[in-house]
């Protein structure tokens, strides 16, 4: 594979947080610690990321619980990062009224697959038989063990879960192809989409730019390779154009957001938790894009370890961070 072709495979899998572009997470396989993800639980602050101000973690928590959406970053492969979403999802459970219901939304799960959550809310499988439905391996890659106790959070205190991706069937169409190749049947899975969000699309080329600019995911035409190589092989499929990347990626951002907001309208009383990888989890990606969709309660926390907290509060995308003392 060409670094060309290298550098747009792994854009969409970076600036995606698609977690198994292709099949597989990127990078070295993360492990969950012995003894669970409860095992990575660290003393930890919660800070205004707006402000760079402490905010008292009792607040923080009611602040939570009096919005309709909460959507949680993460870095797919930290462990601390799942174990500070394990803690909201435990806070807010324990917290909610009587008769509320609470959702949790998983950028994990593409929408086919939300029957096999709901029989696994519903005890009528087990994890096994979950991951193996939903094609946890194959489709998302990363470890169930850094998901597996937040489901089980939500599932006990009487959640739903919600597949709320878009099937990578779709995506992996347009970003070969482009929006044109989508049969009628294939645009009708399309939400709403916003793709001239100006604060956006600067969050996007900004990191196309620091994975070697756009002019390092698309060729001119008259750098495609040939119709056939040398030796008969079949041509590679045409790259992704920067236009189709960021496409797929808006396509990720709103179908997240529909899915949410849709279960939403249909529990006026309910809360929805939402995981998702930082790059979806601010305000001009998920957030905004409720926001659009008439869900103005919606808020965002970054877990973050306390020597990168100052790259999120440079650039605050988030409502909150949630600052993790570093390990030892």
């Amino acid at each position: 594979m060409s670094p060309p072709r290298v550098l747009a495979v792994l854009a969409l899998a970076i600036l995606g947080c698609a977690g198994s572009y292709g099949g597989k997470p990127r990078g070295a396989k993360a492990a969950v610690p012995k003894g669970g993800i409860e095992a990575a639980a660290l003393p930890y602050q919660i800070v205004d990321a707006r402000t760079g101000r402490q905010v008292d973690t009792a607040a923080f928590y009611q602040a939570l619980e009096q919005a309709k959406a909460v959507c949680i970053g993460e870095d797919h492969s930290n462990p601390h990062h799942h174990w500070a979403q394990l803690e909201i999802v435990k806070q807010l459970a324990a917290k909610k009224p009587p008769g509320d219901r609470i959702a949790l939304g998983l950028e994990m799960v593409q929408r086919p697959f939300q029957g096999p959550l709901d029989d696994y809310a519903a005890k009528r499988i087990d994890a096994a038989a979950l991951r193996a439905r939903v094609g946890w391996e194959e489709r998302w890659g990363y470890d169930y063990g850094f998901y597996g106790p937040t489901l089980d959070a939500a599932v006990a205190a009487g959640g739903q879960l919600l597949a709320l991706n878009a099937p990578r069937e779709l995506t992996k169409k347009v970003s070969r192809k482009g929006m044109d190749a989508l049969s009628p049947d294939e645009r009708a899975q399309v939400p709403e989409l916003d793709l001239k969000d100006a604060r956006h699309r600067a969050w996007f080329d900004a990191l196309m730019d620091s994975m070697g600019g756009v002019a390092a995911h698309s060729k001119k035409p008259e750098e495609e390779p040939p119709a056939e190589s040398p030796h008969g092989a079949p041509p590679p499929p045409p790259m992704p154009s920067a236009e189709q990347i960021y496409t797929v990626q808006v396509i990720w951002d709103e179908t997240m957001a529909d899915g949410a907001v849709k279960w939403l309208s249909a529990n006026p009383t309910g809360h929805v938790v939402i995981l998702a990888g930082n790059g979806h989890c601010h305000d001009s990606a998920i957030v905004g894009r409720m926001k659009r969709r008439g869900v103005t309660a919606t808020v965002s926390v970054r877990p973050v370890l306390d020597v990168e907290s100052s790259e999120v509060l440079a650039q605050p995308m988030n409502d909150y961070a949630f600052v993790l003392a570093t390990p030892k």
